[in-house]
């Protein structure tokens, strides 16, 4: 567990607690997760970086946010060596089913992560049901933390979520993925659904299809039989349609830098 005593100023929290995502919000394909991941920051960087999310705009593009983040005292630049997150991996592996392109080869997979992944004229848009990062579910320390910092907390986070399902509604992606079993009311809370709809182990989808409930990416819990699942059910393929009509970019050649890199 990482141990820190950070020194947050009003607005600083504000602006962590009150950050919506990274990429375009009127991108064809949202991803929501359960909270931002901590990865394997020591103490040190978990300061650094808290303070630096705390001149966070509500909306980033990941690459540019990132420049502004360290992992052992050094600036992370995803285009040259992008952390070795399985929850950005699985994104990138359902970018390229959705886009027919061969989600299982690792290096067009690592590249759409490196050059594609929630950038602010891409194709996704990534957030999360808590904007307070965590090492896992479970982890309160931060969120302990910040309350210590603002009796206000419970209600900025409040406002967040109020406004997180306001850009839904405005934007209304055609495909909506959430990963995280474990929190599957919380989804459906947000996605103003009843229920989710049983599709196959692991998988659950809302009646009309546009919102699908996925394992957790991280841990070991998601798997490449799920994305073969939702081609074999026509879950992505089926939408195809409606994300090329809202801007989706099906051309291969588009997951290489223009500089060659």
């Amino acid at each position: 567990m990482v141990e820190f005593h950070p020194n947050l100023s009003e607005e600083e929290i504000r602006a962590i607690v009150s950050f919506l995502g990274y990429g375009r919000p009127s991108a064809p394909v949202w991803f929501i997760g359960l909270e931002e991941g901590l990865g394997h920051m020591d103490s040190d960087d978990a300061i650094r970086n808290l303070k630096a999310r705390g001149k966070f705009g509500r909306v980033m593009d990941l690459y540019d946010a990132h420049l502004d983040l360290e992992e052992k005292g050094r600036p992370i630049n995803i285009e040259n060596k992008p952390p070795s997150t399985q929850v950005w991996r699985w994104m990138a592996k359902i970018m390229l089913a959705v886009e027919g392109l061969d989600w299982r080869d690792r290096n067009l997979a690592k590249d759409y992560v490196r050059f594609r992944l929630g950038r602010a004229d891409g194709d996704t848009f990534m957030t999360e049901l808590s904007p307070i990062p965590a090492g896992n579910a479970k982890d309160e320390v931060w969120r302990t933390l910040f309350k210590d910092l603002d009796p206000g907390l419970d209600s900025k986070i409040n406002e967040r979520r109020c406004e997180l399902k306001k850009l839904l509604k405005e934007n209304a992606p055609p495909l909506v993925i959430c990963y995280g079993r474990t929190r599957a009311d919380a989804f459906a809370e947000l996605l103003d659904l009843y229920q989710w709809g049983h599709v196959s182990s692991g998988v659950s989808a809302s009646p009309d299809l546009r919102c699908l409930l996925l394992p957790f990416f991280g841990l070991g819990q998601m798997s490449q039989l799920v994305i073969q699942v939702l081609l074999d059910k026509q879950l992505l393929s089926s939408r195809r349609a409606d994300l090329y009509q809202s801007g989706l970019s099906l051309s291969k050649s588009s997951l290489h830098h223009p500089s060659g890199v």
